[in-house]
């Protein structure tokens, strides 16, 4: 039971992802909402930034035969993995790139019909004006009716202060409670001691990680979260149509989907 002590503190792996964040009731239920706002689109392309192990685009492609996804993360180590999933699946629609998001679409001359950032868009660092040109960018480069599909954890608030600090701190003391409950019941795979006591500690690994992301967001370690309102402020004023700004769950995930 000590296969997970050493895992890193992001999810680099595909032991570490799929036992922890992957099990996770809000990380599955803001997968299945993009899934479902992918399939009322009905692109003939995708292209996921900051895929991470690839598992999002993994279930986009063979999901969506049809359609060619492309899956792009800064990391050389996770694009490795997430193209070693793919070859194991035999899924001939999709590929990876090492590229940083931000350069990808200020260079791409045109960007697929759908880009979808799942839990990446909160990566763009500051200062705000960065994950500005990025939306601007990616106005330029969509073909029109294409979208952009940014599923994020959200804040209320967009200061940069103490009572911003304070909010962080509340919101992932919850997510800490949801990560641990919903990953045990996720690790449970009988009633006896050792198996409950395996689950626990699953449970409380997850729990750990996710407070120490709540530190990392509250001190702005190139984590800073923004506000579904100033998103849907920024992305209108560049000129995209906002077709849903809707959360998913109580813990400040939400989707916003935005045409050109």
């Amino acid at each position: 039971m000590a296969d997970y002590d050493g895992t890193p503190s992001f999810y680099t792996s595909n032991e570490a992802f799929e036992k922890f964040l992957g099990q996770t009731s809000y990380y599955e239920g803001l997968q299945d909402n993009v899934v479902k706002v992918v399939s009322h689109a009905n692109p003939d392309a995708i292209t996921e930034m900051g895929t991470g192990t690839g598992k999002t685009a993994v279930r986009l492609a063979d999901e969506f035969p049809e359609a060619e996804v492309h899956g792009i993360d800064n990391r050389e180590s996770v694009v490795d993995i997430s193209r070693e999933n793919a070859n194991k699946l035999d899924l001939p629609n999709l590929t990876f790139e090492t590229a940083d998001m931000t350069d990808y679409v200020a260079e791409v001359e045109s960007l697929a019909e759908m880009v979808v950032c799942l839990y990446s868009f909160h990566h763009i660092p500051d200062p705000l004006e960065r994950k500005v040109e990025f939306l601007e960018h990616c106005y330029t480069t969509l073909p029109n009716g294409g979208h952009l599909c940014i599923a994020e954890t959200f804040l209320t608030t967009d200061a940069r202060d103490e009572l911003a600090r304070r909010e962080v701190r509340s919101q992932w003391a919850d997510r800490g409670l949801e990560g641990y409950a919903s990953t045990f019941w996720a690790a449970l795979d009988d009633i006896d001691q050792a198996a409950v006591e395996h689950a626990q500690q699953v449970g409380e690994y997850s729990r750990e990680h996710e407070l120490e992301a709540g530190d990392r967001v509250r001190e702005r370690d190139d984590e800073y979260l923004i506000s579904k309102q100033w998103l849907v402020d920024q992305a209108d004023s560049i000129g995209f149509d906002v077709v849903i700004a809707e959360p998913v769950n109580a813990l400040g995930d939400g989707i916003v989907l935005l045409r050109k």
